[in-house]
């Protein structure tokens, strides 16, 4: 029996990110994957910034950047005539917000990407490898694996098991977990890798709205010469869907376009979509977890899939770390399912929103010409602020005044700062496997100091100051040049702020005290050592 930390099961996105999560913090796992190599399709296409902060960590947001586009136009048809040519610009990278624009990327060069730096961690993706069933106790899973074609079984002991492995989970379906929503029968797409003839403007996604209501995309890949097409099936009078190939879209292109034109070559991949709003009421099994599509399956509209499953991944590392590692104790990762899913709910009911708005009925279509530009402009610009919060968590402590915007919960502001060794910015300080103390302006008091010690591994400290303070400068100050991050961050004197490791505020304090560290620490499973002279010290 071979043992390891963390089984992951599916190497899309999710469990990828988990991956790569796990392996830099120095956690043994090991990543199945039942299909034999990589998959070719370009499936997710959309990476919001959320996920480019999250790959910022990670180390790959340079790589994801460079082979990535912002897609900032569209071009909407009613059929033939061309209804609006929309461009909504991309808005410029901030101090505080380096990633403000969603990126066009196939999914399958995020997983790529991925796969690459998790091989730069030493770990690698098991290709060919199913899981075949396992057994839960309370000390760990017992697992075993098979190669594609059934040989080679492999038990494996594993302390957590986490089910990464898509809308039909084999990791769900074992734990028996009800998997609530609805399938629409009638509606499916066909989705397709293909080049495109005869299509200008590849700086632009392209729609199409026929008037029997359906639609067809058309959306270039950036840096290629392929796009992704997906257009909405009929059934035939005798109730039969088309069969899936390049000629069935091909058909639907010229019916809904009313062009021949356009023509489609060379499909790299091709695969039905139908509509599933679906999702989990638990997230945790004891020692078995679930993530991205195995615990919520919705549209694509919204382009919510990919990025959900790699922001449950980022929440879900840390956590598994700190439990295996000592830090933290097991209840740390009941707050996975409370943080993450009134996300997914969120999610699917967002998705299932713009879904309905991209296929209005026949009665308000006349209308449209009115009303889309400007609901897919709003659309555009939300996208660019699709930040979850986690407000009302446990892991969340608000102990100051609420006239900032910014809370606890949210997200901590990137920001430029100097240190004794240069300029740096505070996603740079964050940068790890460790939680960040930010005392602005007064450095640590003693009690502080002694109310960390023994956690600095865990808890990295730090003093902002103004820079006519400069004269004070150390290893740990950060100097803020011209005051924009105690703006960012509502700080004022004596103010603390702990971001945890996955880079949500988990606390903020005007006043240096111990006790409210202390009552925080708590709350994430670890206690520093209380000062001289507090309640319960001694």
């Amino acid at each position: 029996m071979n043992d390891v930390d963390v089984l992951i099961a599916g190497a899309g996105p999710t469990g990828l990110t988990l991956a790569c999560d796990l392996a830099r913090r120095g956690i043994g796992c090991r990543v199945i994957e039942q299909a034999p190599g990589p998959a070719a399709g370009s499936r997710g296409f959309t990476l919001k910034p959320r996920s480019l902060e999250i790959f910022d960590d990670l180390g790959v947001a340079g790589h994801i950047t460079e082979v990535a586009d912002v897609q900032a136009r569209t071009r909407f048809h009613l059929g033939a005539p061309l209804l609006f040519d929309m461009r909504v610009p991309p808005a410029p990278p901030a101090a505080s917000r380096p990633y403000p624009n969603p990126v066009a990327l196939p999914q399958w060069r995020t997983e790529s990407i991925l796969r690459e730096r998790l091989a730069e961690l030493g770990g690698k993706v098991e290709f060919g490898r199913r899981l075949s069933s396992f057994t839960a106790d309370g000390d760990g899973v017992t697992a075993t694996v098979e190669d594609a074609d059934g040989t080679g079984p492999e038990t494996i002991r594993a302390r957590y098991l986490v089910g990464a492995d898509g809308g039909r989970s084999q990791v769900r379906r074992t734990l028996g977990l009800e998997f609530s929503g609805s399938t629409a029968e009638d509606t499916r797409a066909l989705i397709a890798d293909v080049r495109v003839e005869g299509l200008a403007d590849r700086d632009a996604v392209h729609l199409w709205m026929a008037g029997d209501g359906h639609i067809l995309v058309a959306r270039p890949t950036p840096h290629m010469d392929s796009w992704q097409v997906v257009a909405s099936l009929q059934q035939d009078p005798g109730g039969q869907w088309p069969q899936p190939s390049l000629d069935t879209l091909q058909r639907a292109v010229i019916e809904r376009t009313g062009r021949r034109d356009i023509r489609l070559t060379d499909p790299s991949w091709l695969s039905v979509w139908r509509y599933n709003l679906r999702m989990v009421d638990t997230y945790r099994a004891g020692r078995v977890l679930l993530a991205g599509d195995a615990a919520h399956v919705h549209s694509p509209f919204g382009a919510h899939g990919m990025n959900t499953g790699i922001q449950d991944a980022y929440n879900l590392g840390w956590k598994l770390a700190w439990v295996l590692q000592g830090i933290s104790h097991e209840g740390l990762l009941d707050t996975y399912q409370t943080e993450r899913l009134p996300v997914a709910r969120a999610v699917l009911a967002d998705s299932d929103r713009r879904f309905s708005a991209a296929t209005p009925p026949r009665a308000v279509r006349p209308m449209l010409k009115f009303v889309i530009k400007s609901f897919l402009a709003r659309q555009q610009r939300r996208d660019r602020n699709d930040r979850p919060t986690y407000r009302d968590s446990p892991l969340t402590a608000h102990v100051a005044d609420r006239r900032g915007r910014l809370r606890a919960g949210d997200i901590a502001p990137d920001g430029l700062v100097q240190t004794v060794n240069g300029a740096a910015r505070m996603f740079d300080v964050f940068r790890g496997p460790h939680a960040t103390l930010l005392t602005f302006g007064t450095g640590p008091t003693s009690e502080l100091r002694q109310a960390v010690s023994g956690l600095e591994d865990h808890l990295h400290t730090h003093n902002v100051i103004l820079a006519d303070r400069a004269d004070s400068v150390g290893p740990t100050t950060l100097i803020d040049p011209t005051g924009r991050l105690f703006r960012a961050y509502g700080a004022r004197e004596g103010t603390l702020v702990v971001v945890r490791p996955d880079g949500y505020i988990g606390l903020i304090a005007h006043r240096q005290t111990s006790s409210a560290l202390h009552d925080y620490c708590h709350r994430i499973g670890i206690r520093p050592p209380r000062a001289q002279g507090e309640p319960g010290a001694g």
